[in-house]
């Protein structure tokens, strides 16, 4: 072989390693993309024979429903394994971004609350978790991809009382929680702790009209508030006097359960438990509200390494294209309202007919270090254990 021979023979592989790199690079971005914009379809057969070839799926979630998910999603797919790792709201974002900072992928699949801001702002927005949501199941799912977030079930933060010690409701009007007589008797957890309580408490900044009414109709005269304090400010000043702060809405329901409680400010999810013999029942109707509604999201790692197993895991949790799939049934219960349209829930009052807010993501974005610094004061002020 001639010298010429050799320099083309040379600059021939030179040019094939170069292609090799640019379809590995371009490979890796589609992959990417096609977790975020779902544009090639994938048939549960196809992920499957895929994921076989996959690590054990590791799944962050909010919800111990999902461990129903996980025993079911395995007896369908033999071979397959989740690991669910169960952590609160706050523990869960900061865990995952920490992570993400210091170059650590620890998990394919997430699910937390989804409305308080911080899911949004710490990990939709920094891309580190995205959306998957095939078209064979997102045509049957209410307003969903919304800000790039697939919401799976709705729920509320709302007001409930004891069923042992009362009949009926004993408050009409939000403003009666902070009279003497529910001193100490009122649990909730702590906002600093649970993203859905913080979205009830944040939310009520935004009707400021409609607690100064309800102040009127309750007391028959105008709010004493002065300066610079919020009317918000000044009835979670007042209620916090009146409240145990708790870790979570599990903690709420127990002191329910036992008496300690009269009233308890939790996660509506929680009505499952009248199943186990939990005596309370939620306030639907109160003046100006009893509550504010949440949503749960379900998202993908974009650097998941089990991103087929974590395709398979999201769809057979949605119920699959015809919502039969075993995966969605353990949310839909009562005190959870369906985000799919075929779908039915477990509720006999819809969550059209409840005394809601709507929560604004974008309002407690910009209002996270006002919120935080206030419910600080609040916990020092009144000498509250931080939970």
């Amino acid at each position: 072989m001639n010298s010429a021979m050799k320099i083309k023979g040379i600059l021939t592989f030179i040019a094939l390693l170069l292609i090799i790199s640019g379809c590995t690079q371009t490979g890796g971005k589609e992959a990417a993309v096609e977790i975020r914009e779902n544009d090639r379809p994938e048939t549960p057969e196809e992920l499957y024979e895929s994921a076989l070839n996959e690590d054990i799926l590791i799944v962050y979630s909010v919800s111990t429903r999902i461990t129903k998910t996980k025993e079911e999603f395995e007896k369908n797919y033999p071979g397959l394994c989740v690991e669910i790792r169960d952590l609160r709201s706050p523990d869960l974002v900061k865990a995952i971004s920490q992570a993400h900072e210091n170059g650590r992928d620890i998990c394919d699949v997430v699910i937390c609350n989804d409305n308080s801001g911080d899911f949004k702002r710490e990990l939709v927005d920094t891309g580190i978790v995205v959306p998957f949501l095939p078209a064979d199941i997102a045509s049957h799912m209410k307003g969903q991809n919304e800000d790039g977030i697939v919401s799976f079930l709705f729920e509320a933060e709302m007001l409930f009382y004891n069923s042992v010690l009362f009949d009926a409701p004993p408050v009409k009007n939000l403003w009666e929680l902070t009279e003497d007589e529910y001193k100490g008797r009122i649990y909730m957890p702590s906002p600093l702790r649970s993203f859905s309580t913080y979205v009830f408490c944040g939310s009520l900044f935004q009707h400021e009209e409609e607690l100064k009414k309800a102040y009127a109709d309750c007391f028959g005269n105008e709010p004493p508030v002065s300066g610079r304090e919020s009317l918000a400010e000044y009835f979670w000043r007042k209620l916090s006097k009146n409240v145990v702060f708790t870790n979570s809405s599990d903690e709420v329901a127990e002191n329910l359960k036992n008496g300690n409680a009269s009233l308890g400010i939790m996660i509506s999810s929680k009505m499952r438990y009248s199943e186990l013999g939990y005596a309370f029942k939620p306030v639907y109707s109160l003046e100006p509200f009893c509550g504010c509604r949440t949503s749960s999201a379900v998202m993908m790692s974009s650097k998941s390494k089990n991103a087929n197993s974590a395709k398979l895991f999201i769809r057979f949790l949605l119920g699959e294209a015809d919502g039969t799939g075993e995966g969605y049934k353990p949310f839909c219960t009562e005190g959870t309202w369906s985000a799919r349209e075929d779908v039915p829930d477990g509720n006999d009052v819809c969550l059209e007919d409840i005394d809601l807010m709507n929560p604004d993501t974008d309002f407690l974005n910009k209002n996270k270090n006002r919120m935080d610094s206030f419910w600080a004061a609040v916990f020092e002020e009144d000498n509250h254990h931080l939970p």
